[in-house]
């Protein structure tokens, strides 16, 4: 996983090495778990709000993020179907 500044933001190119993980921070309710996008020298952690009345909120976010991460994990395969059998 690479990081670089593209002038809007950082963005973040996934590699082959690229783990996902989720990971406990501590015991109790002000130690929550955090996901964690980990490849190279980036690492990219998803907390939670300290705030847990928001935490339904994260739920529906991460399930929103788990949603569109699929629908682009099938674009990619498609596009790379495609173009293995251009170059058959």
């Amino acid at each position: 996983m690479t990081a670089t500044w593209d002038g809007l933001g950082l963005r973040w190119t996934v590699g082959a090495g690229t783990e996902v993980t989720v990971e406990e921070t501590g015991t109790g309710a002000s130690h929550p778990p955090v996901l964690v996008l980990a490849g190279g020298l980036c690492v990219v952690t998803l907390v939670p709000p300290e705030d847990q009345t928001a935490w339904t909120g994260c739920a529906v976010f991460l399930r929103r993020l788990r949603d569109h991460a699929e629908d682009l994990a099938a674009l990619l395969e498609a596009r790379a179907e495609r173009h293995d059998r251009a170059q058959e």
